[in-house]
């Protein structure tokens, strides 16, 4: 007996282009009509005993047999809608773009076209090659029976793992293909190769946690705008997402982190970023900071040429730029609505005897300009240095013309999929 399937996907991935049918259309297993997906009773099907009583009583399975459920997840952000349809049968597609421009989300599902005998592990790659990827030219790499998401929801479940798209567009995809009598559900996410395993850890543990919510409920969030409220009460981690790809796909930055240095009550920390190859042909440590909404870069040095370093002061709202050529040169900033205001300068113009000495570009004395740095540091050190290998404690003593430091202990940047996840 044939059926069809209804499924489910919410897709988290840019427009696919796929290439490259792989693993789809395997020789289906025959089996019995006794041990068909109907079989509720059936050990082997998903389900068994792993409905409840409770869930019989509330009516689910009548909401099962009817189509009057969705697959949902975490309640993210700050999402764009990319596409929604929903269709009289109760089956839909909702596709909603994570502000990394990167990630696009779907969820949708459709009525079972499962043939009778088919291995339902066959059937889940299947259907992402048939009706996720509506190409037809997916190409699966791997899958899987998903034992965590099976016994949670109490239907059977399969974990599928493709890529789509071609050579600088190749997009590597995950998601979950769940299955009922009559309907067939995809909860799955993707984004551009390159930063796909930046991100997967994150994938996985959210797709862990997918549930199952009304089909009418799913519609009443996504129609009153229940993401585009979330986004006014977002911290604003989520808009540095686009920036941290773009200086990695530029490879102008390839490690970051987060720090509050202007602790002004804001919910947004500054970005931090730096190139771990401490190239000197570009900028290669950055300070950005949230504006109205938008990523602005506050400050940027090559650090290691000419005496130049960037250092931060956290929740002092202090930043300091050093640079030599003949002499050195030392600046304080803060940052006042994402630009820098001068606070503090002093300057050497030699190492010579004859060396000029300011101080906010008044002229001082050898030993007023030692004291008068060290008065001003004293409060704030020791500072953060941005550097290739690490973010370091650094001690500023000032004599004998150039300013001197005390390198303290070095900390690790926070891996980008930490940065995404929250």
């Amino acid at each position: 007996m044939k059926r069809k399937v209804k499924t489910t996907a919410i897709v988290l991935c840019c427009a696919l282009t796929v290439s490259g049918l792989c693993g789809c259309g395997k020789e289906p297993e025959i089996v019995s009509e006794e041990q068909t997906a109907g079989d509720t009773e059936d050990p082997e099907d998903g389900r068994g005993d792993l409905i409840t009583d409770e869930d019989q009583s509330a009516g689910f399975d009548e909401k099962v047999e009817n189509n009057d459920i969705a697959l949902r997840g975490p309640s993210y952000t700050g999402l764009t809608d990319i596409y929604t349809l929903y269709n009289e049968d109760g089956t839909y597609i909702c596709q909603d773009m994570m502000d990394d421009g990167l990630t696009l989300i779907t969820n949708m599902s459709s009525r079972n076209s499962q043939r009778d005998g088919q291995d339902p592990d066959a059937y889940a790659e299947n259907y992402v090659c048939a009706v996720v990827d509506d190409t037809g030219s997916a190409k699966i790499t791997s899958s899987k029976e998903d034992k965590t998401v099976t016994p949670r929801l109490s239907f059977p479940s399969y974990r599928v793992y493709w890529e789509s798209g071609s050579n600088e567009d190749t997009r590597q995809n995950v998601g979950v293909v769940l299955l009922t009598d009559n309907y067939t559900f995809y909860y799955g996410y993707g984004c551009a190769i390159d930063f796909y395993e930046d991100n997967s850890d994150h994938y996985e543990k959210d797709l862990n946690g997918i549930e199952i919510t009304g089909f009418e409920d799913l519609k009443t969030e996504r129609e009153n705008g229940s993401n585009k409220d979330a986004k006014k009460d977002a911290k604003g981690y989520d808009v540095y997402l686009e920036k941290i790809n773009e200086l990695k796909s530029e490879g102008l930055a390839d490690q970051f982190t987060l720090a509050f240095i202007n602790d002004d009550g804001r919910d947004t920390p500054e970005l931090i970023a730096s190139d771990s190859t401490g190239s000197f042909d570009h900028e290669n440590a950055f300070i950005f900071s949230v504006e109205d909404g938008k990523v602005v870069e506050v400050a940027s040095v090559i650090a290691g040429v000419d005496g130049a370093n960037l250092d931060y002061a956290i929740g002092a709202n202090l930043i300091h730029i050093s640079g030599a050529v003949s002499g050195m040169r030392d600046t304080f900033y803060r940052i006042e609505k994402g630009k820098l205001e001068e606070v503090f300068a002093a300057e050497a113009s030699s190492m010579d005897e004859d060396a000029k000495y300011t101080i906010n570009k008044e002229s001082v004395k050898e030993d007023d300009y030692y004291k008068k740095i060290n008065d001003f540091m004293e409060p704030y050190n020791p500072l953060v240095r941005i550097a290739y290998d690490g973010l370091y404690d650094v001690t500023y003593t000032y004599s004998d013309g150039y300013g001197g430091f005390e390198q303290g202990s070095c900390e690790s940047y926070t891996p980008a999929s930490e940065i995404s996840g929250k």
